[in-house]
């Protein structure tokens, strides 16, 4: 479904130069309760589009960031419905803590465009081990 709605708005693109058009998403985890409590971020490319120029690929983006910011606001609703159910859940049962059934939540996705030369430039995974 995001590959197809992101194919659909960058299908006039023809291959040049390299110039690419990526839709990341940038999800947030829990590391672990160390130092009061930490948190991580892993960020991936989800879909991609290369563009002859880098004024194409900018023409795209404005498309393409109405699809992130879409995305993103269906992620927090997805998030905040998660958290009320497992609020309810633990209500309909007397469980104050939430988290001793479920865990810590790890939080919504974001997803945002950049315009890059290198493919997948702004990926990267934090270290999941507490140093």
């Amino acid at each position: 479904m995001i590959s197809q709605a992101f194919a659909d708005i960058c299908n006039e693109a023809r291959v040049a130069h390299r110039v690419y058009l990526s839709l990341y998403r940038s999800d947030s985890w829990y590391g672990g309760p160390e130092e009061g409590g930490w948190w991580g971020h892993t960020t991936s490319v989800v879909a991609y589009q290369d563009f002859p120029s880098v004024e194409a690929a900018e023409a795209a983006k404005v498309r393409v960031e109405q699809l992130a910011e879409q995305l993103t606001k269906d992620a927090e609703r997805s998030y905040g419905d998660l958290c009320l159910r497992q609020i309810a859940w633990c209500d309909a049962r007397g469980i104050d803590d939430p988290n001793t059934v479920f865990g810590e939540v790890d939080g919504h996705a974001d997803f945002f465009v950049q315009v890059e030369g290198e493919l997948g430039s702004s990926e990267h995974s934090d270290d999941r081990h507490y140093c």
